[in-house]
């Protein structure tokens, strides 16, 4: 997890912004990394259903990446795997307002078309339609408690 001295920070908490017409999104001004020039990956996520945008910080994405240069070439799993995310992810820098430019691409198949809810999820974070998010979420706490009970937290 990002530390008190990484550039990029702990995502956390829910923060509701607009999106213009040119796809720009502001975000929250805690989750802006020290360094502009961070780029971010965001990815279409889940795979099978592109509900939200998955966002992950350097450090996430070359862990992801890392994963796959372990995989033989031969590996028809990974090879899919690498080519859906290929396809369904775009780098991401903030403009100079603190913005990202969301990719038609992306932003179409998540339905970001005027709103935007930014979900923490401590080393990354979601960009989520706020109707899709309330409907994905209404039973999340009782999994969420029940998977708490597992790890013993």
């Amino acid at each position: 997890m990002p530390d008190a001295d990484s550039n990029v920070p702990v995502f956390q908490g829910e923060f509701s912004y607009g999106v213009d017409e040119s796809h720009r999104v502001m975000i929250p001004a805690k989750w802006r990394p020290k360094d502009p020039k961070v780029v971010f990956t965001a990815i279409l996520w889940p795979i099978e259903a592109e509900e939200y945008l998955l966002v992950l910080p350097p450090e996430r994405w070359r862990a992801l990446l890392e994963t796959f240069k372990t995989r033989p070439l031969s590996d028809k799993k990974a090879a899919t795997l690498e080519r859906v995310i290929g396809a369904t992810s775009a780098s991401m820098v903030l403009d100079k307002v603190g913005r990202f430019c969301l990719p038609e691409h992306l932003s179409g198949p998540a339905g970001l078309d005027k709103d935007a809810l930014f979900v923490g999820r401590l080393e990354k974070f979601e960009i989520w339609s706020p109707k899709r998010y309330q409907a994905a979420t209404a039973l999340e706490k009782s999994v969420a408690a029940q998977y708490a009970a597992e790890l013993n937290i």
